[in-house]
This record gives structure tokens, sequence and C-alpha cells, in this order.
């Protein structure tokens, strides 16, 4: 669901802590800081281009929890000697649970009724994962599963900040419990100020690392999180002091400093940066600098008398239901009406969760959260335990409906031929103006991948550090096979693998998504992965030492950086087209015959199983046009490497996937033709085996693959 806006960045918290009216009262400067919060992430979410690092606001909720919940368990102990921490979680339950499951309920009708019927597992255990709010965690390894690439925007994705805040809350209490057995009451305040000093420090430097390793997973988990909940909570500890140090006017510059800090995150960062960085310290220090300014009122003037002001302060108390409500509502918006929503009506969206916010907020969490009925620890806990549980059970009965969707027949191997009917004269069907078919395989609910993705051994993430290598046939063959790319080239795997067991080849595959096999640097979103860089380097030299007779290569991409570029410059084709023709020329030197295998085009605007499924019969809608495919693929790029080197010889099957040479249809032969992205489905792939052998023999002058006589 490429037109919500940054999956990856889609999620904020707004949690209150415990007893917050009480806080807000005499804080309505917090309050007005979560309304900056709130407003950053909305808009972000809705489109605006001027606020580009809206996500940012989730760091400043971050610092607030930290702060608020540090703050009460302080004064707890400091008051009563000793931390409830029954009392605390059942306040928590109370607080946060019974909404949640209401927008979980919502998010599983809306992952039935507005989005692909194929999204229903993958939702369901989100919804799951959110309600034991653990859901971090799965969106953080699904970002960095390149498989998981068709997966779009969850209903339930916010949820993920919700997960962090949750999992300090469990942990964090446990560890000032701790400290309050094993430290005299005089000494707690440093003790507890030391324990989270080293905590922020450590996660801050993981962060660092973790960001730059894993991108996509750093922005997810806990343990690079922690360090912005430390800083709320070094806050918490310091504050007596630095309300008795500070001045007024000292107060009243850093408010406007942070306030300004925070504005310089919105305008200036954007998604292409890897989040959290050092840059993160702006959002953070500077919602902390916010929090000081206002002192223990938050009546100081200047910045805290702008925060406390009434519209910001009532923006602020509904920011936790704000936060429940806009996001699923924005994906069902997506979902019914298209990715390339103008931002005129997803922003409409934005406003109108502000109905289902108030009426959640003040018919649903503040009765609850101040009834007497609830108040007793265990009766909350019970509460909390109920809702959990519902919640969950939402989650399967989505997972479940899975089963129950309808969809097409699933056709036997005879009724599918897939590509082989192209080379049957006595079919003349035009597969592009086809309305339906009366059973298909592969089923468009299923995503159709190789074989050899079911071994991690054989197949490397595109953050992954690790380079793999897997060898099939005998060792002493007499000819070698290199088959090596991205995700592009592992598509090809099974139908290049068929040839080298029918013919007696050895075949070494070596495969990284995401990464291409080329002398550049590899740029997604304006932002590096220097593993690409190092992976395509170590694949060359491990390709050559194995001493090929063949090597194919395929890339999906066909611009790229140059080596030594600048990043902050836009890819070029030529550079893509400089460093594929270093590549081949070394494999060309090294006595290996290089066939590139033209990158198939692509369809643009979503997926093409779930256009399938959404038109079973209205095939026709999910036809793209040919020329439109190819400029998206790497085969422009390929193309111009390989006229460049007259020993090479592309091969390109393209006139098997677009027949008419016009239009691409999603079905030939009663095959879907592509799974996830761009790829094509294994079970078409293999159908193309008989035509990847011929034109290979013809690549090759015969060393390679056999002739189809009857082709010309």
């Amino acid at each position: 669901m490429t037109g919500v806006a940054d999956p990856v960045r889609a999620g904020a918290s707004a949690e209150t802590p415990p007893r917050s009216r009480k806080v807000s009262a005499l804080r309505p400067d917090i309050e007005g800081l979560r309304a900056v919060a709130v407003g950053s992430v909305l808009l972000y979410h809705a489109g605006l281009a001027w606020i580009p690092g809206g996500f940012a606001g989730v760091d400043i909720f971050f610092v607030i929890s930290g702060f608020l919940i540090t703050s009460l368990m302080l004064r707890e102990v400091e008051t009563t000697g000793r931390l409830r921490l029954g009392a605390f979680w059942a306040r928590r339950a109370r607080r946060l649970l019974p909404a949640s499951t209401v927008v979980l309920l919502t998010s599983a009708l809306i992952t039935v009724f507005c989005l692909p019927a194929g999204s229903r597992k993958d939702f369901g255990g989100d919804i799951i994962a959110a309600a034991a709010y653990v859901v971090n965690w799965r969106l953080g390894f699904r970002e960095v599963n390149y498989l998981a690439e068709d997966v779009g925007a969850s209903p339930v994705q916010h949820y993920w900040s919700l997960a962090v805040e949750e999992q300090f809350y469990v942990i964090w209490p446990l560890i000032i419990g701790l400290i309050v057995l094993l430290v005299a009451r005089r000494q707690r305040r440093r003790a507890i100020f030391g324990v989270v000093l080293a905590i922020t420090a450590v996660s801050f430097a993981w962060s660092l690392h973790y960001s730059v390793a894993w991108p996509g997973l750093a922005f997810f988990v806990s343990t690079t999180r922690a360090w912005e909940l430390g800083v709320g909570a070094l806050l918490a500890a310091l504050h007596p002091v630095l309300m008795r140090r500070i001045p007024a006017v000292g107060r009243i510059v850093l408010g406007v400093l942070g306030l300004c800090a925070i504005a310089i995150v919105f305008v200036a960062y954007d998604a292409t940066w890897p989040w959290p960085n050092v840059g993160t310290l702006l959002p953070v220090l500077g919602a902390a600098a916010v929090i000081v300014a206002g002192g223990t009122t938050g009546s100081a003037p200047g910045t805290s008398w702008l925060l406390s002001l009434r519209p910001a302060v009532w923006i602020g108390g509904l920011s936790y239901s704000l936060y429940l409500w806009h996001w699923p509502l924005l994906v069902a918006a997506h979902g019914l009406w298209g990715d390339h929503l103008r931002v005129r009506y997803t922003l409409l969206v934005v406003l109108v969760s502000v109905v289902p916010a108030w009426l959640s907020h003040h018919f649903l969490e503040a009765p609850i959260r101040h009834s007497p009925r609830w108040a007793p620890t265990a009766r909350a806990l019970w509460l909390g335990a109920a809702t959990t549980a519902t919640s969950v059970v939402i989650g399967l009965v989505v997972v479940l409906s899975f089963h129950w969707v309808h969809t097409v027949p699933l056709a036997t191997a005879q009724q599918a031929p897939g590509a082989a009917v192209l080379l049957d004269p006595s079919d003349t069907t035009d597969w592009a103006s086809i309305r339906s078919v009366s059973a298909m395989r592969p089923s468009p609910l299923v995503n159709d991948e190789p074989s050899v993705y079911r071994s991690a051994d054989c197949t490397a993430a595109p953050l992954g550090k690790q380079n793999t290598i897997c060898a099939y046939g005998p060792a002493d063959a007499d000819h070698v096979v290199v088959l090596v790319g991205d995700s592009k080239a592992a598509q090809w795997f099974t139908p290049v693998k068929d040839l080298a067991v029918r013919n007696g080849w050895r075949l070494e595959f070596i495969n990284k998504g995401s990464c291409e096999f080329a002398n550049v640097i590899r740029v997604l979103n304006g932002v590096g992965n220097p593993t690409c860089d190092a992976w395509s380097q170590w694949a060359l030299d491990t390709a050559i030492s194995l001493h090929p007779d063949l090597v194919l290569t395929t890339t999906r991409y066909s611009t790229a950086v140059p080596v030594g570029g600048d990043l902050s410059q836009p890819p070029t084709q030529r550079a893509m087209v400089d460093g594929l023709v270093s590549h081949w020329r070394a494999l060309s030197a090294a006595g290996a015959v290089v066939v590139p295998l033209v990158d198939t085009p692509a369809r643009v605007g979503g997926e093409m199983p779930e256009c399938v499924q959404a038109h079973l019969h209205d095939l026709q809608a999910c036809t793209y046009r040919l020329k439109d495919g190819l400029a998206v693929s790497g085969a422009p790029a390929q193309y111009a490497a390989a006229a460049r080197l007259p020993q090479v010889h592309p091969v390109d099957l393209t006139d098997f996937i677009c027949p008419d040479h016009t239009l691409c249809p999603p079905v030939i032969g009663n095959v879907l033709v592509y799974r996830s992205g761009t790829h094509l489905s294994d079970t078409y792939a293999t159908t193309l085996e008989p035509m990847l052998s011929d034109r290979l023999a013809r690549a090759t002058n015969g060393l390679f693959g056999e002739r189809l006589t009857d082709q010309p």
C-alpha cells in the first residue's frame, strides 16, 4: 500500500500516564506539547509535503512518557517508601486497554471489508501482536524480510510505539522496585539516576549502530528506543535540582530553543534518514527542554504559556485517542479508494478521526478510568486480561477468515500450461483481453515464491551482513553455472535449476535481495546500504573463484550512484550501466560466458495478485502497458551495458510475458504471471524453462541449452 505515508514511519504514541488528569492540571504545557506531537504525526500521515519530519512526534511522546511515569513512581517511592507494582499496572490496563480493544476490533473489520483478502493472515497476526504489545518487533522483522515486500501498511501499525511504551511500563517499574529493595532510602534517587543513565547511554550507542546496520529493524525495536524514554526518566530524577538552579529567564530560553529544535526536525528531516540516529537528539532534547521550561506548574511565560492555551490542551488530552483512531481510518480510505488519494482527502480523513477519538475518550476511556467500579487493583487487572484476550481472539478470527475467502478454483497442472500455450500454434487466445478463467494456478492468495527461499542459508537479506552461496549438482560436473543477483535473479532459480539438473551442470547460486550485482553504491530512498556494496564485490570475487563456464545475472534496478559518488545526488542510469559493464567485463576476462537475463517488466500501481483477487471476473482491469512496465524495470540499463560488450548477449523473455507486445496480462495459460512485488510467480517462471533453454542456446551459440526447432 504505497499511497499511505511511509509505512516504516507510520506510528506514534500518545500514552497518558497514571493520574494524568491530576498531572495535566499542574502541567498544561505538557498537554500542549502532546498536541504538537500528535499534530505533527497526523499531518505527516496525511501526506503534507511541508512537514516531512512529522514522524519525529513519536520521539516527543517517548520523552513525555519517560518523564511523567518516572516522576509518578519517584513520588510514590519517596512518599510511601515503596512501589505498588500491581496498582501501577492496573492503572495502565484501565487507562489503555478498553479503547485499544475497540480500535483493534475496528481494524479487524477494516481488514476484512476494506483491504485485500490476501492480507488477512498478516494483519490478523498484527492484531494479535498488537494485543500482546509486541507488534513493534513483528513489524521490525517484517521490515528486514525482503519476502514481505508485498505486505502493505497494517491498520494496527501505529501500535508499535504503544508496544515500546508498554514494554517500558513492564520493565521499568521492576527495575525501580528492585532498587527500592536494595538501596537505602536516601540514596534511591541517585541510584535510579545512575541506572537510568547507564541504560540510556547503552541504548543510544546501540541505536547509532543499529540504525546503520539494520535501519528498518532499528526504527521499531525497543532496544533502540529505550534511550528516548530514558532521557525523560533522567529529567524526572533531575527535575527538583533543575528547578532550583535554572532561573525563569533561563527556562524561557530553554523553551524557545526546544521548540526550535523540534521545528527543525519537522521541516528539515524526512523518511530517507535512518531513524533513530544522532539527529534524533533534536526532538528528544528539544522536548526535554520544553518540559524543563514549564517548571513545576507549566505556568512560566514564553513557550509554556503558548503550549498551555486551551485549544492545545484540548488536543493534547485527546492525543491517545487520536493516535488510536486516525491510522486505521487512513488505511481504510486507501484500501477503498486507492493508493493515490489527494492530500485534501487524507486531511479530511484525519479531521474525521477526531469524531471517534472524542467519542472513545468521553464514553469509554474516561468513564472506565474514573469509575469506582474498576478502581480495585484486582478488578482492573482482570479487565486488562479480558480485553487482551478479546483482542487476541479478534486477531485469530481475522487470520482464520483468510481460509473462508472466495477465490478462483485451483487449476491442476494439466489445466494450467502457463507459457507453453504460447508455443501452441492452435491456441489463439488473446490473454490480455480475457475477463476470467474457470481455474488458476497458483491461487492469488498465495505468494508463489521459489523453493530456494525456504533455506535461510541460500538467500541473504538486503540489510544483513551474511553472504551466502548454495551449490546444486555434481561437484565434478563438466560445466559450472553461476546464477547471481538480487531477487530478480532468484525468480529464475527454479527453471535454471531444472536446466542444470537435466543437463548435468553444477549450479552455484549467489543471491542477496534488493542488491545490485554491479560496481555501484546501493541507494534506496536516499540512504546507502554498505552491506550491498560489500556483497557485490564479494559476489564478483566468489563467482570468479568458481571458474564458471556460464554466469547468469539480472537486476531489478536501472539507476544507481557511482562508487565514490554523492548519495545526496539522484541515481543515474549511466552509473548503473558503468557498474554492470565493470562486473561483466571482469567475469568475461576470467573466461566466463556472461548472459544477462533481461529484467521482466513490472506492473505499476499495486500488487498483481491483489488485483486479480479483486477482479476475478474482470481480469482486464489488471493488465498494464508493456512500455510502462519496461520503464520501471532494469531492462534499459542491461541493454545499454550489453551494447558496450560485444561478447555479452542478453536473454529476453518479455515476449512470453507480454505476448501481444503492447499489453501485459495477469494470467497466461491459466497461470498467474506475477507474485509479490514485480516478480514472476514461481509456477509461471517454471513454465518458461523451454523458452529460456532456447534463448540461452542462441545467446551462447549452442554451448548451453537446447533449441526449440519450431521457434524462429
